[in-house]
């Protein structure tokens, strides 16, 4: 096959991946939505139940009437907002189901089935397809099987500076805890010796 013929096999597959790709990019908008609802409503929740016993005890000096008030206040807008961030965690619920939905429908088109049939299914996905091309394109590959084993030997090396990076913060995470407790020997020490 030429480099040509290989762009134009590699352009196919990456066009029959497309709407799956596209779907899971709107299940990944979904769940990131989600997330921001979920983490918003947590820290408006606690928010509201300190201002709930806060803000009473303050305004008491002023008016116990007013207290009351700003109390059961609090409590009705707090039942309030969590009625409402419940309806947003749910609308992004469903957009996160809707998106499922789309991948799945995306995944059992029959050109997509049928794409893969020849292809191996490891690297049978929008992004990969293009990293692909890019690698035959910059003439890093001259054939598909070259191309499959450049992009392997970059996952390969990617997962490994991947676990280094993990290995190094648990290991400045170990040092931090030693220097910490170094100090706090010393102080102890120097405090005990007295």
């Amino acid at each position: 096959m030429s480099k040509e013929d290989i762009l134009k096999f590699l352009g196919t597959k990456r066009a029959l991946t497309a709407d799956v790709q596209d779907a899971r990019h709107a299940r990944y908008v979904a769940e990131t939505n989600y997330e921001q609802i979920r983490k918003q409503a947590k820290h408006r929740l606690i928010w509201a139940i300190v201002g709930i016993f806060i803000l009473p005890i303050v305004v008491v000096a002023i008016s116990p009437i007013l207290s009351a008030v700003v109390f059961w206040g609090g409590i009705a807008g707090t039942i309030y907002l969590a009625y409402v961030q419940h309806g947003q965690k749910r609308q992004a619920s469903d957009l996160i189901e809707q998106a499922n939905q789309q991948i799945n429908a995306a995944m059992a088109v029959p050109a997509y089935v049928q794409g893969m049939q020849d292809f191996p299914q490891k690297f049978y996905s929008y992004w990969t397809i293009d990293r692909l091309m890019h690698l035959i394109s910059e003439n890093r590959a001259t054939t598909l099987q070259e191309a499959f084993n450049v992009a392997e030997t970059q996952d390969f090396q990617n997962d490994q500076l991947s676990m280094q990076q993990e290995n190094l913060a648990v290991a400045k995470s170990t040092n931090s805890a030693a220097n910490i407790s170094a100090v706090a020997n010393v102080f102890t020490a120097f405090n005990t010796r007295k």
